[in-house]
This record gives structure tokens, sequence and C-alpha cells, in this order.
């Protein structure tokens, strides 16, 4: 049982993708990035200990759109058993493969193992919808790039022109996770989400970017619909311990990689904020293993190499949020 924490009226925002290009934002805001930010709240509380010990205290899936009341997650790796009934079936699978996001009531039916036959009006751009929801969809959001300038550090130096690239997320429309954690951190944990929501995520949050609010309206999901799974699919990112690597059976799996790295923007000491961090690779969202065994994932310490006394660790949490799913075959 999952708790669902709506992140709501979002504030235009840029997320990084880790590389040195602002044209293009991220459009999914990782697990990792939002479990380091709440660890980064905590510590802006003055809880400065045992910071590993927090991350391990809880799971978080990355954040996915809503609208309204429609939750929307991520279509599960490889090709999905979905029929466009009035297509043909090369323009219907270019469709299909355009799709990110299926609506809740149609992502369980996948994740039972069940084909689904679909109207080509319930594709909506990245977006696969149930009949119910075809009426009162709206894109939950829109991009737009605007041309900036970056003023050079060296008199003399002439300005460079960039793109940068704002997401704009609709009225009734916003970004939700999946929270696993004890009750009695509960509560802690979505004060810290109001607290992030009041700093904001991303990039240009010192100027209003990403900034929201929570709903504690505490909504929870349950994940055992699946009576006969025979897999395991990600909702968030993963890194593995040496141990798991063995059980995941990669060569029958349908996954993809993520490199996660960017700089130590969030650090408290000024002086760091320029540096990269060390950068490692994960599972990334919608990845499907053949395997039900519980999985414990590890959290990593990013720390650039740098000798300086004030430098601290830097963690990025590879904890996984699995939800079981059947397949016919991988």
């Amino acid at each position: 049982m999952a708790i669902v924490v709506k992140l709501k009226h979002l504030s235009p925002f840029h997320m990084g993708t880790g590389k040195e290009n602002y044209d293009f934002s991220s459009s999914m805001l990782q697990s990792d990035t939002l479990s380091a930010a709440l660890a980064a709240m905590r510590v802006q509380k003055g809880k400065k200990d045992d910071v590993k010990g927090f991350l391990n205290s809880f799971t978080v899936s990355s954040a996915f759109p809503y609208y309204g009341n429609i939750l929307f997650l991520p279509k599960p790796n490889g090709k999905i058993p979905v029929n466009v009934t009035d297509m043909e079936e090369y323009p219907s699978r270019k469709k299909l493969k355009k799709v990110k996001f299926v609506e809740f009531d149609l992502w369980k039916q996948l994740l039972g193992g069940e084909t689904v036959n679909v109207a080509s009006s319930q594709l909506k751009d990245s977006f696969l919808l149930s009949p119910k929801a075809v009426s009162e969809f709206v894109n939950p959001y829109k991009s737009q790039v605007n041309q900036r300038v970056s003023v050079p550090r060296n008199d003399g130096a002439d300005a460079e022109p960039f793109f940068f690239d704002w997401t704009y997320y609709q009225k009734n429309a916003g970004l939700y996770c999946l929270l696993d954690a004890p009750d009695n951190m509960i509560e802690e944990l979505l004060d810290l989400f109001q607290l992030l929501g009041e700093t904001g995520l991303g990039t240009d949050k010192n100027v209003g970017g990403g900034k929201f609010e929570v709903d504690r309206n505490t909504e929870r999901v349950d994940f055992d619909f699946v009576e006969t799974a025979n897999a395991s699919m990600l909702l968030s990112l993963y890194i593995p311990t040496e141990q798991e690597v063995g059980m995941l059976n990669l060569p029958e799996s349908r996954y993809e990689l993520v490199l996660r790295g960017g700089y130590m923007a969030g650090s408290d000491e000024e002086d760091f904020k320029h540096l990269r961090k060390k950068s490692v690779y994960a599972f990334s969202v919608g990845s499907i293993f053949p395997t039900t065994a519980k999985l414990s994932g590890k959290i990593v310490d990013l720390k650039p190499s740098w000798n300086d006394e004030r430098m601290h660790p830097v963690y990025r949490s590879g904890k996984p949020f699995f939800v079981p799913i059947k397949v016919k075959e991988l």
C-alpha cells in the first residue's frame, strides 16, 4: 500500500538532464532527485544526523503527471499488448511507440497480463487513456523554449545566447509520486515535501521555478491486484547491490539504463555548487525483470574527489519502487 503525494499548483520549472544543455527539460522528475531533495530539506531543518539512514527509511517513486482525478503511470518497457481496433497495425504501432504514460485503469489491465483493445481516440500524444477519460482529458503540461543570454564573468567577453526549456502545468494538473514509508514517518515526510514546495525544484528555483503545494489528502494505492505475477516493474530508478545483479536475469529483462550525475547545486557550501558529482548508472522507470524476489537496492555516495575538509557526502538513493507484473514473454 503506497501513499499518493500530489504536487499541485506547480510553477513553471526546468529539470536538468545531467548534460550541459538547457534547451531540453527532462520529462520526468526522478526518484533519486526527490529523495535527495527531501534529505536536503531535513538538513535545512537542523537534522543533519544520519542522512543515509534517513534515505534508507523510505522508498519513493519517480513523479508522474496527473490531471484532475486521472493518474498516469509509465508505460512498461517493450511492446505492450494493446490493439487499436480502428487503425491498421503499422500506423497504430507508430502511435503506440510514442506512448509514455498510461491512465491508471488501463495500466492495471496491462500489469495483469491482459491484451487491451482501444480506439485511436484514446491515444493522445504521449498518453494512453481509458474510454471514460477521453472526453475530460487535457494534456497536463506543455513545453516552451525561450531564448536567454548568458552574461560573461570576464570583462570584454561577448554575451552568449542560449535556449531554455520551461515546463508549464495546467491549472488542474501537476505531478505526483508514490511514497512507501512507516506510518510514524508520514507526517514528517509530508512536512518535508511542503518545505520543498516552498523552496522549489530544478533550475531557476531562486526566481520562482519549480514551486508547488502539497495535497495532504493521503490517498492510498494498493498494487496487489496482480494475482499471478511472474516479474517486477520499476516505478523508480534502481541501483542494485552486487548480490542482486545475478537475481535480475538481465538477458531476459526489458530495461534501460540512465546516467545520473550533474552538479552539486543543492550544497549549502557556495564553493561546491559548481563541482560535478561522480556519475552512476541506474535502471530506469518502466524496466521489467523476470523476478518477484524482494530487491532493496543501495544508497551511493557521489561525492567528488575534492581536497577540502568541508566536503560532505552526496548521497543518491537507488532504492527501488517495484510493482508486480504478469508478462507472457520477455
